[in-house]
C-alpha cells in the first residue's frame, strides 16, 4: 500500500512540477538605430530613450581670413586717408560650448595694409594686439547669432556648418611717416572654419 501511495504521489508531483516550468521568453533586441515617432534616431544615450543632439556649431573652429575693409585714417578727429588690407600671420581659433551655449574668441595677427594719404600710397605690416572676447550664441533654423559679454551684437555674415562669416571693427595706431601717426578704424570681415 505504500508503494501504491508513493507512485500515487510522485505521479500527482511531475504534473505539478511541470507546470511550473515556464516556457523561455522570446529575447528582443533594441535596434541601435531604429527612429521613434518624432522622427528621433533611437538608442542608448542615458537620457530617458531621447538622443541628445549636438549642434554642429560646438567644438573649436580657426580663423581662416580676415579682410579691412572701408578703412579710414584720420588726425587730429580730421579725416587724411583711407586704406584696406587683409590679415596675415593670422593664429586664434573661436572655441563654442552648449549648455550653456557660450563662445570664447581668441586671435592676434599682422594687418597687411594699403594705406592711401596725402596723394601717396604706402604699404604697411601693422602687428594686431591679441584680442579675446567672450559671449552668448543661439541657433535658430541653421542660423547662428553671437551677442559679447558687453551686449553686442556681432554681425554674422554667412554661417555653414563649416563655416562662419562675421564682422567686428579694426582700430589701431598706424605710423605713416617719422612724424606722423594716424588713427585707423575699419570694418573687419572674419572667417572661421571647422
Amino acid at each position: 500500500m505504500k508503494k501504491i501511495s508513493i507512485i500515487f504521489f510522485l505521479g500527482l508531483l511531475i504534473p505539478i512540477v511541470q507546470s511550473c516550468k515556464k516556457p523561455p521568453l522570446p529575447v528582443i533586441e533594441e535596434n541601435q538605430n531604429s527612429t521613434d515617432t518624432s522622427g528621433n534616431s533611437g538608442g542608448n544615450s542615458g537620457n530617458n530613450g531621447e538622443d541628445v543632439k549636438v549642434s554642429p556649431f560646438v567644438g573649436d573652429w580657426d580663423y581662416t581670413k580676415i579682410d579691412l575693409t572701408n578703412g579710414i585714417l584720420s588726425f587730429m578727429a580730421q579725416e587724411a586717408g583711407t586704406f584696406t588690407g587683409k590679415g596675415i600671420d593670422i593664429n586664434g581659433s573661436v572655441s563654442f560650448s552648449e549648455n550653456p551655449n557660450r563662445f570664447t574668441t581668441d586671435v592676434s595677427f599682422t594687418a597687411d595694409v594699403a594705406v592711401v594719404a596725402g596723394g601717396q600710397q604706402q604699404n604697411q605690416e601693422i602687428p594686431v594686439d591679441r584680442v579675446q572676447t567672450q559671449g552668448t550664441w543661439t541657433e535658430n533654423n541653421g542660423k547662428i547669432s553671437l551677442v559679447d559679454d558687453d551686449g553686442t551684437k556681432i554681425q554674422v555674415i554667412s554661417n555653414t556648418n563649416t563655416q562662419i562669416v562675421f564682422s567686428g571693427n579694426f582700430t589701431e595706431k598706424v605710423e605713416f611717416n617719422q612724424f606722423v601717426t594716424l588713427d585707423a578704424n575699419s570694418d573687419v570681415i572674419f572667417t572661421i572654419e571647422k
